[in-house]
């Protein structure tokens, strides 16, 4: 037995010494679970759903703290690559906002929706039917548009309840189009426009961009440096370059900080941050711009 490991016994002891009162006792109690690890996690749940509510708290927070513990270790990892999947990236944002996710099921409803695309395709049909035919599939058919209403709910920026509610933001759902055009092989990339985020679609010899919270909608580039003139921001020629997936995915976090602050919650909003500076370590330990 490691020295962490506890029997079932030990373990289910320790977890009761939640309730003490005494601050020293208490903390000391705290830092022998998180210790333990992952083999905590189901009597802390127990104790969460039955105990009070100073208790059920306690066991909440802690209950935070292992996941988040695992999930950190795995952020690393994908930083460590020199170009993070952009697809595996978004699905940890979202267990971080959804622990218990099962992220092979919305991999598969992302297969199924490539596959439709794929299905009204005549043979040899290149990149442009295929994107009218996404199109209209995502903006048409199945709706997907920006949450004007709700704006800054943090289900707007974790990938598998923008599937489930066919609204988010501009990354978030730009993050959707491009994992379901990577599956479709088509020439799709990000677009870090200062607060718009949009899909590039190389067509024939020009850029196309498209709106993914409006729609769908495609602009030319004049017009995308118009939307930001007019929204107060500058669009510089390193704004319109594909974005890597490492930015991207420090944008999606980002989005959900100060969220999370203005919600009163700054344990997750340290988390979160937590993560960013992670990814931005790169896998040389160089900091990563963001763009």
């Amino acid at each position: 037995m490691s020295p962490t490991a506890l029997s079932t016994a030990e373990l289910r002891s320790l977890v009761s010494l939640l309730d003490d009162e005494d601050p020293r006792n208490l903390d000391a109690v705290q830092k022998r679970i998180l210790e333990v690890g992952a083999a905590a996690l189901p009597l802390l749940e127990d104790l969460r759903e039955n105990a009070g509510p100073d208790i059920s708290s306690r066991a909440d927070s802690l209950s935070r703290q292992l996941r988040f513990q695992g999930l950190r270790q795995e952020f690393r990892e994908l930083a460590a690559a020199p170009s993070p999947d952009l697809e595996q990236g978004a699905w940890l944002i979202a267990r971080f906002g959804y622990p218990g996710l099962d992220c092979a099921a919305y991999r598969a409803r992302l297969d199924e929706l490539a596959q439709q695309v794929r299905q009204e395709l005549p043979p040899g049909a290149g990149p442009e039917p295929a994107i009218q035919r996404l199109n209209h599939l995502l903006f048409s058919v199945l709706g997907f548009h920006g949450n004007e209403k709700r704006y800054y709910d943090p289900d707007n920026s974790y990938l598998n309840r923008v599937i489930d509610n066919r609204l988010g933001i501009p990354v978030s759902l730009s993050v959707l189009y491009l994992l379901i055009a990577r599956r479709l092989g088509l020439p799709a990339h990000g677009v870090a426009v200062p607060g718009h985020f949009l899909v590039g679609l190389r067509l024939g010899r020009g850029v196309a961009y498209l709106d993914a919270y409006n729609g769908g909608k495609l602009m030319s580039l004049p017009e995308v440096q118009k939307m930001s003139e007019n929204g107060g921001r500058g669009c510089r020629p390193e704004h319109m370059a594909a974005a890597a997936a490492r930015d991207i995915l420090i944008r999606m976090l980002r989005n959900l900080i100060p969220i999370y602050r203005e919600q009163s919650e700054p344990d997750r909003a340290e988390m979160l941050s937590n993560l960013v500076d992670i990814l931005r370590q790169g896998s040389a330990g160089k900091v990563a711009t963001a763009r």
